[in-house]
């Protein structure tokens, strides 16, 4: 049959064509086309397109956190200490579920993407003495690219995915630990099921912490008086770096981005009851002689852990790119480590984008034999960077193998002495930032 149009194409190979879109939004433009698709989104038909396309949006990592809620949504907090994933956690109970479970994570992480991009527009603003206003703030978001909201969100669902494997890991048995994560985290073949680009993963957790989180940490917390800092500096080291990374960790862990959007969403009086809570945590700790996890640590350590496993064969920042020509990437080294001005922040950006900023590719690649003498955390670099205390007792800017900022250290443990990459990510990640590991 010879078909003229697309209208004219039989319905099973319009329904396959609908199926086979790379995102929501490119289905959702493609229902304003014609009335054909439009009138296939009004039959029962639609469920299971939407489905397989909101799947493919959320990505690998957006679907291993919507099977992790799954599990534990239908176990008591007491029971998830003990409990494992069985064959009932593997498939939802039908189909309209999966569908609300997709929209459940991918409703928050969007959020806080289209937030990130909008900081990102003020900076780059700012930066350049343009004046950011609202409607042209609109004006830069409309053109941000699906690939580049898939790499944040990639980002985003990773974090989530990490909050919820954490969950009272503290409690559970190695063997307990392993089992849920194999689950989780690894396929039958035995190769990794998430693989996050590392520079994107750092780049969007000190955003999230410092330019999302810590204003409302700003606006809301409490001034605590001197007998209370010098409390607090005996169970935290930093107190800036635990009101810019700290808080953040702890709202993410504790509520989750479904609860953290939430609470951004919610009543004045009701951000600050919770943030002041957390701010004031330390404190009453310090009076109840306990000492309380190191939050600042949790997530930076995690991304830490993710990019010394993949290390040997990492194929993440395949946008290289630098704010001046002539640069040498260091295959070798993590990407916040790498030879100024190499730029992680333009590591979200399409190549097309970059180009019309000005930025350069490098002119080669350093395989290396060996990597520097000391290859900087991402812990370490946010000690550095990050810190708001100057003249710090710590700081010395011309060793760069001294632990800066604040006083603040962290607990290494030697790769070669951990089990497997699950424990190392999640088991001593956990165990540090409670400051179990010496």
């Amino acid at each position: 049959m010879e078909c003229k149009s697309i209208l004219d194409l039989p319905l099973d190979i319009k329904i396959d064509l609908l199926e086979s879109l790379d995102s929501v939004a490119c289905l959702r433009s493609i229902l304003l086309t014609c009335h054909t698709f439009f009138d296939i989104s009004q039959t029962q038909l639609w469920a299971p397109i939407y489905t397989k396309v909101l799947e493919r949006d959320v990505g690998v990592a957006g679907q291993a956190l919507v099977k992790m809620r799954r599990f534990k949504s239908t176990r008591t907090e007491e029971e998830l200490i003990e409990a494992l994933p069985t064959k009932e956690d593997e498939k939802p109970k039908s189909r309209q579920i999966y569908l609300s479970e997709l929209v459940s994570v991918r409703q928050p992480v969007r959020f806080f993407s289209n937030v990130f991009f909008r900081t990102r527009f003020e900076n780059r603003r700012r930066k350049f003495r343009i004046e950011a206003r609202p409607e042209d703030i609109l004006s830069d978001m409309k053109t941000i690219t699906e690939s580049e909201y898939a790499r944040v969100d990639e980002a985003y669902y990773t974090l989530w995915l990490y909050k919820e494997l954490n969950y009272n890991v503290e409690l559970r048995s190695l063997e307990q630990v392993t089992a849920i994560n194999n689950w989780a985290l690894w396929e039958e073949n035995g190769s990794l099921r998430v693989t996050p680009d590392i520079g994107i993963l750092s780049h969007v957790l000190r955003v999230t912490s410092i330019e999302i989180i810590y204003p409302y940490v700003q606006r809301y917390n409490r001034t605590l008086s001197l007998e209370e800092l010098n409390a607090v500096v005996d169970v935290v080291d930093a107190i800036c770096l635990y009101e810019k990374h700290g808080i953040a960790s702890m709202l993410i862990t504790q509520l989750g981005f479904d609860g953290l959007k939430k609470l951004l969403e919610s009543s004045e009086e009701q951000i600050q009851e919770i943030i002041s809570n957390i701010y004031w945590y330390p404190a009453e700790a310090a009076l109840l002689g306990v000492t309380p996890p190191n939050s600042i640590t949790q997530f930076p350590s995690l991304i830490t852990d993710f990019w010394r496993y993949m290390e040997p064969t990492y194929k993440g920042d395949t946008r290289r790119v630098w704010k001046h020509p002539g640069g040498i990437y260091r295959t070798r080294v993590a990407p916040w480590n790498q030879y100024p001005p190499f730029d992680i922040t333009a590591l979200v950006w399409d190549d097309e984008r970059l180009e019309s900023w000005g930025y350069y590719h490098p002119i080669g690649m350093d395989l290396g034999g060996s990597k520097r003498a000391y290859d900087m955390t991402l812990e370490d670099q946010i000690c550095t960077e990050d810190c708001s205390i100057l003249g710090c007792a710590q700081w010395d800017p011309e060793d760069e193998f001294s632990c800066l900022g604040c006083g603040f250290d962290t607990a290494r443990a030697p790769l070669n002495t951990m089990i497997d990459f699950l424990n190392e990510v999640l088991i001593r990640s956990r165990y540090r930032s409670m400051g179990l590991l010496e």
